[in-house]
């Protein structure tokens, strides 16, 4: 079958090293446009950032964030949301702020944290109107409709956080995208799979119709759901053996290649 709708994650896949999109790979993206096919982001990334680079690439269509726990647009009723518990977010964050672990987490387009450190957030340094609230202590007035947590520490490692959430929150927690210093955290039943499932299902396509694209470890389950699946030189090994087809690095438009071979 033809292909209807493509879902990309953005860093190490659509976006270059430099967090930025070509001018070549925005082209083969407005080509697949102009052809019906609806091209969307997937990404571990909150929906402000999500919804920045659908922009770039002239898409209106519902975005994949947060890992698959909420698709959809700015406003408006979600396609597919899951949130934790408000009790299990206090829980958490107080768990989190009694160790003075740094930690960020989403509502909507707005990201909190207890203060702003920069140097936690470079791979947001091309999204506009990137902002960061800080909450200070305040936190539990910013319980309600958390989808994800994202766990950060520069110095040591995030190894150790992994370890003691798991010890402590069981199943009740998913931890996703394990960089070496930083960590999502998700709740049960949420992957890319199930977001970009969520929205074939809203656009009434089967999975033969339907590409995803990505490059770690967050992105096995997306990479192995059924659908076509790319992944671009730079991926991780486990990611490239999900793949239906490995393509040329995100610093070599291979997000642009394959839709051109595949699509166009």
């Amino acid at each position: 079958m033809a292909i209807k709708l493509i879902a990309l994650d953005l860093d190490g896949t659509l976006l270059t090293s430099d967090k930025k999109i070509t001018a070549h790979t925005k082209d083969v993206l407005t080509r697949a446009m102009a052809r019906g096919v609806t091209v969307t982001i997937a990404t571990g990334r909150m929906l402000r950032s999500a919804l920045h680079f659908a922009r770039l690439i002239g898409s209106d269509a519902p975005v994949v964030c947060c890992n698959g726990a909420y698709i959809g647009t700015e406003k408006g009723t979600p396609v597919f949301a899951r949130y934790f518990d408000t009790a299990l977010v206090r829980e958490f964050l107080t768990f989190v702020y009694d160790r003075h672990w740094y930690v960020n987490w989403y509502i909507g387009t707005e990201i909190y944290a207890p203060e702003y450190r920069p140097e936690y957030f470079t791979a947001y340094r091309t999204t506009a109107d990137f902002v960061v609230t800080a909450v200070g202590n305040d936190y539990l007035r910013y319980m309600e409709n958390v989808p994800q947590f994202v766990l950060r520490n520069l110095d040591d490692g995030i190894g150790g956080c992994l370890r003691a959430v798991q010890e402590h929150f069981g199943d009740q927690i998913v931890p996703q995208q394990n960089t070496g210093t930083s960590l999502d955290i998700n709740p049960p039943g949420v992957s890319k799979a199930v977001g970009v499932q969520a929205l074939a299902d809203a656009m009434g396509l089967c999975l033969d119709e339907v590409m995803v694209a990505g490059d770690a470890d967050n992105d096995y389950e997306m990479l192995e759901m059924g659908a076509f699946s790319v992944v671009p030189e730079n991926g991780r090994p486990k990611a490239k053996e999900r793949a239906r087809y490995v393509t040329a690095s995100n610093d070599a438009d291979g997000i642009a290649a394959a839709i051109e071979k595949f699509v166009l």
